[in-house]
């Protein structure tokens, strides 16, 4: 599992644009982060609605993050 985490967060590094080492690493773990609980919270509820609404805006949010 944490091998797998690793390689996600160098992955997501890899992607973003140029900064500073430290700042590329935060912003994929962030990511990273916002991702995953995205998901949860998307398949933990029962308004299909509400579930894209939270996969959309999450993506949106991190697009802008991203830059």
């Amino acid at each position: 599992m944490s091998e797998g985490l690793r390689s996600q967060i160098t992955r997501i590094e890899q992607a973003l644009p140029e900064h500073a080492a430290a700042d590329k690493r935060r912003a994929a773990i962030g990511t990273w982060a916002a991702m995953v609980g995205a998901v949860i919270l998307a398949r933990a509820i029962d308004d299909p609605e509400l579930s894209d609404e939270i996969l959309e805006q999450t993506r949106a949010w991190i697009d802008n993050r991203a830059g």
